[in-house]
C-alpha cells in the first residue's frame, strides 16, 4: 500500500488528488469563468438600465415617468441590489480601492453633506416642502458605484461593455421613439447629453468606417428632430471632438504642438460662426425661454449676492418665483451650477468643481493608458464626453433634481471611476 493509499484508508478523509491533470482544460474553463459576470454584477447593470429605461420615457413611451410618484422608485430598486453586492464583495474580499475613490470624491461627498444637512433642517425644522434632499442624497450614489465594479481586469472589461451597451442601445430607442412621434418638439429634451453620448461610443467602439458614418448621422438627426438649443450645442461639440481627434491620430509627435494651437484656433472658429449664426437665425431657432431664464438667474444671482461665502446653506426652497400672465409659479431654477452658488456659495461651487474635475482628470488619464484596447478606449472616451455634456446640460435645465436622470450621471460616473482606478492599478488580480 503507498502513500496515497493510506492517506485515504487512516480516515482522515481525503480523497487523494492525481498528481497529473487535464491542464488545458482546466485553463479554458478557468479563463471562461474569468471572462463572465457574477449574478450581483448583472443585476447592478439591471438598475442602471432601469433608471436609464425611466429617464427616456418621454421619447419612449410619452409619459415622463420621473414627473409622477415613480421618481424614485429605480432608488428604491438599487439600493437593497446594491447592498447585496457590496456585502458579496466584502464577503469574498475584493480589494474596494477605498481610498483611491476617496482622494477624487472627497469634495463632492462634502458637498452632498452640505446639502443634506442644510435641506434636512429646512424640510423638518422649518416647514419648506421643495429641498435640494434629492441633490445631496443621490450624490452618494457616485462612490458607491466607484467601489463596486468588479476587481477583476476580465470581469471589469465585460462590465465596462454592459455599460456601452446600456448607453448605445437606450439612445438608440429614445432616438427611434422621438422619430416615432415626431412633431411633440423636445421630447429629449434634458436627456440629449445621454443619446449623443451613446452614439459617441458607437462611434469609437467600432472600426468600420459605415458604423462610424451611422453613428454620426445619428446624432446630427437626434439635434433636427428634438429641435433644442442643448441638442444643437451638444452634438456640435461632438462633431468638433471627432474631426480634431481625428486629425491627431494621424499626425507625428513632431507637429503634435502646431496641431494643438491650430486646433485651439479651429474650435475658437467654429464656435464663433456657429454664434453668429445663431443672433442671425434665432427667428427660426428654439427660443431658449430666455424670458424664464433671465428672470431666474437674476433672482438666483441676487441671493447669491446676499450671502456669497456660502450662500442660503439650503435652507431655502429648490425654486424661483416666476410670474407668468395672472399666475405665480414656483420652478427649479433652469441651471444648477447657478442653483449650487446661490444655495452654498463659493464653498459649494468650490467643492463641486474641485470634485468634478478630479473625475475629468482620472478619466482623461485612463484614456491615455488605454490607447492600444480599443474598447477600453472607447469606453473612457464615451464617459467623459458623458461627464461634460451633463455638465453642459445641467447647466441649462434643472436635471439634478430628478432621481432616475441621477442614477444614470453618478451611477455611469461612478461606475466609470472606479473601472479607470482598476486600470490604473499596478495589478488587478485575475
Amino acid at each position: 500500500m503507498n502513500l496515497r493509499q493510506l492517506t485515504f484508508w487512516s480516515g482522515v478523509g481525503r480523497i487523494p488528488v492525481p498528481r497529473r491533470g487535464p491542464s488545458s482544460h482546466l485553463r479554458s474553463v478557468g479563463a471562461t469563468r474569468r471572462a463572465t459576470l457574477r449574478f450581483t454584477d448583472c443585476l447592478l447593470l439591471g438598475v442602471l438600465a432601469f433608471a436609464y429605461l425611466t429617464s427616456i420615457s418621454a421619447p419612449l413611451f410619452g409619459i415622463p415617468l420621473h414627473l409622477t410618484v415613480l421618481n424614485h422608485f429605480p432608488l428604491m430598486v438599487l439600493m437593497p441590489v446594491m447592498a447585496m453586492h457590496l456585502l458579496g464583495l466584502t464577503i469574498n474580499r475584493s480589494e474596494l480601492h477605498l481610498a483611491a475613490v476617496s482622494r477624487t470624491v472627497w469634495p463632492l461627498m462634502t458637498l452632498a453633506m452640505f446639502a443634506l444637512v442644510g435641506s434636512s433642517v429646512a424640510k423638518w425644522e422649518l416647514g419648506i416642502i421643495d429641498t435640494y434632499i434629492t441633490v445631496g442624497a443621490y450624490l452618494f450614489l457616485l462612490p458607491l458605484f466607484a467601489i463596486s465594479v468588479p476587481n477583476q481586469l476580465s470581469r471589469a472589461r465585460n462590465f465596462a461593455i454592459g455599460i456601452m451597451f446600456i448607453c448605445v442601445m437606450f439612445a438608440l430607442a429614445a432616438l427611434i421613439g422621438e422619430g416615432a412621434r415626431y412633431g411633440i418638439i423636445g421630447l429629449l429634451h434634458e436627456i440629449e447629453y445621454l443619446v449623443i453620448a451613446g452614439l459617441f461610443m458607437l462611434y469609437y467602439v467600432f472600426r468600420p468606417l459605415p458604423v462610424k458614418l451611422l453613428a454620426i448621422s445619428l446624432m446630427i438627426a437626434a439635434a433636427i428632430v428634438n429641435s433644442k438649443l442643448t441638442g444643437y450645442i451638444i452634438t456640435s461639440f461632438a462633431i468638433i471632438y471627432i474631426v480634431v481627434d481625428l486629425g491627431s491620430q494621424r499626425l507625428k509627435p513632431n507637429w503634435r504642438g502646431a496641431y494643438v494651437v491650430g486646433a485651439a484656433v479651429f474650435i475658437v472658429v467654429v464656435a464663433t460662426t456657429l454664434a453668429m449664426l445663431y443672433f442671425e437665425f434665432r427667428d427660426f431657432l428654439p427660443s431658449g425661454n430666455v424670458n424664464v431664464r433671465s428672470a431666474q438667474y437674476a433672482a438666483a444671482w441676487r441671493e447669491f449676492l446676499e450671502s456669497p461665502i456660502w450662500g442660503s446653506a439650503y435652507l431655502t426652497g429648490s425654486g424661483e418665483e416666476y410670474k407668468s400672465g395672472f399666475s405665480m409659479l414656483y420652478i427649479p431654477t433652469h441651471n444648477d451650477v447657478l442653483d449650487i452658488l446661490k444655495h452654498g456659495g463659493l464653498i459649494g461651487l468650490s467643492l463641486f468643481i474641485w470634485g468634478y474635475l478630479g473625475i475629468f482628470l482620472a478619466l482623461t488619464r485612463a484614456i491615455k493608458a488605454t490607447r492600444a484596447d480599443r474598447v477600453w478606449n472607447a469606453f473612457f472616451a464615451g464617459t467623459r464626453f458623458f461627464q461634460v455634456m451633463a455638465l453642459v446640460t445641467f447647466s441649462l435645465n434643472p436635471v439634478l433634481l430628478k432621481g432616475p436622470f441621477l442614477i444614470v450621471i453618478w451611477g455611469t460616473l461612478g461606475a466609470a471611476l472606479g473601472l479607470a482606478v482598476r486600470v490604473a492599478a499596478p495589478r488587478a488580480p485575475e
